[in-house]
């Protein structure tokens, strides 16, 4: 064979790729086309109402139909995208935040009428794609709630946004329902905290028993759980000798209940609301363990779970704040973000307590405020009395139902019953002392 003869066979082989890229690509468009045919006359989702939104009259009706984030140009031009069988990461490199939460939206909606061809793995795709935009923001803008300086909580869930546009609109909705709420740039990484500790946005989250999260309620919007994002600090350092505990249940449930209660709406059930949200926030307090600010001379003994362990010729003191009635409080906190609030100047030890201790601790003072730079509460020594002695009751109500093999209540349910008498018999002993 001529070398004329391997330069034509070469042309050839070409040209024969270039037809069946091409038939391939006629083949693809003119599925694409079959597929477009069953969603025939289905319109793009729009921004939904956020559904606690009350609209009370016709001048609010601007909140019942939300402006859009996209125009129609742009949906019809991101929308093309949930046609494809098997989209590649490239596809969607370029999209803004709404966008991207625009095409997981329309995805959804066009799934729910018929099956798009490779949804499953396509919708992974911009979900995995979002959760990293999420991870390497620089900022995200977070809602506050002004009555308890902690992130704002709806139904178990905070609220994050890519865009502060989006964040000051909500809470402007919001304003409307009577929350007042501030929409804060927080960072996402904390570029000045020690190269072996992790702490940032997420981390905080974390340390706040915050693990529920929509992005960009106010737009198009997707959950996402917290620890898709980040891991929990003891699972991302297992060498972390750090023994300082956390609380992430009981300061969520703190800052839920102090939220609902400074709410300034009244509504059907609320007492049982708020009853029911004091129920569980008291049982994670006594299964608690807490940070207790204090000082020491002599000889002591720091045990393996960082509690310390005292001679009993050490003196110690405590740290202690005054009520304005003059009351005084030990001030104890949920973790190391809380203790750090209290004690700037670092004047002070950490010592680790368990509640049961705490209730010996008190002894002639009038009981406990957790975390006092935060939510505050105040637990009274009667009360921590109480709580102790209904846990014990609960403990044993639970070993006699591990004994007979029976199924019983859970450990909350449990405590929460015999706390809830408790603290009813602690009620009526009051509204008797008054009478």
């Amino acid at each position: 064979m001529g070398i004329f003869g391997l330069f034509g066979n070469k042309k050839n082989e070409t040209e024969s790729e270039e037809a069946r890229e091409a038939a391939l690509r006629e083949q693809q468009d003119k599925k694409t086309e079959e597929v477009k045919k069953v969603y025939e006359g289905m319109e793009w989702p729009t921004v939904p109402r956020h559904n606690n939104v009350v609209i009370g009259n016709a001048e609010n009706d601007s909140e019942e139909k939300p402006e859009d984030t996209l125009t129609i140009e742009r949906k019809n031009e991101v929308g093309e995208l949930i046609y494809e069988q098997n989209l590649s990461p490239n596809a969607f490199a370029d999209l803004s935040g709404q966008e991207l939460l625009f095409l997981l939206t329309a995805m959804e909606a066009f799934n729910k009428k018929a099956p798009l061809p490779g949804f499953e793995s396509n919708s992974r795709k911009v979900y995995y794609e979002l959760l990293g935009r999420i991870r390497d923001a620089k900022v995200l803008y977070v809602l506050y709630d002004k009555s308890t300086g902690y992130p704002f909580i709806e139904n178990g869930y905070s609220y994050v946004y890519f865009e502060k546009e989006l964040a000051e609109r909500m809470a402007a909705v919001y304003e409307k329902q009577f929350h007042k709420l501030s929409a804060l740039e927080r960072k996402v990484v904390d570029d000045e905290s020690p190269s072996n500790k992790k702490a940032g946005l997420f981390e905080f989250f974390y340390y706040l028993g915050i693990e529920n999260l929509v992005i960009d309620n106010g737009g198009y919007r997707a959950r996402f759980k917290r620890n898709e994002i980040v891991a929990a600090p003891g699972d991302w350092n297992a060498d972390d000798k750090d023994k300082a505990p956390s609380n992430p249940e009981l300061n969520f449930a703190m800052t839920d209940l102090i939220q609902e209660a400074k709410w300034p709406v009244n509504y059907d059930k609320k007492r049982d609301v708020l009853k029911g949200k004091e129920m569980r926030m008291i049982t994670l307090v006594r299964n608690g363990t807490f940070i207790v600010p204090m000082q020491h001379e002599g000889p002591a003994q720091v045990m393996e779970d960082g509690r310390i362990r005292l001679d009993k010729d050490t003196k110690t003191k405590f740290l202690l704040m005054k009520a304005p009635d003059g009351r005084q409080f030990v001030p104890v906190c949920t973790d190391g973000f809380e203790f750090a609030r209290i004690n700037k100047d670092r004047e002070w030890n950490a010592a680790i307590f368990r509640f049961r201790d705490l209730v010996r601790l008190v002894n002639d003072k009038d009981g406990i405020r957790i975390n006092p730079a935060g939510q505050g509460i105040v637990v009274p020594k009667q009360q921590m009395m109480l709580i102790e002695m209904a846990g014990q009751q609960a403990d044993a109500l639970r070993g006699k139902k591990a004994k007979k093999g029976t199924a019983g209540l859970s450990d909350d349910e449990a405590v929460t019953k015999a706390l809830g008498q408790a603290l009813e018999k602690m009620k009526d002993e009051n509204r008797h002392d008054a009478d």
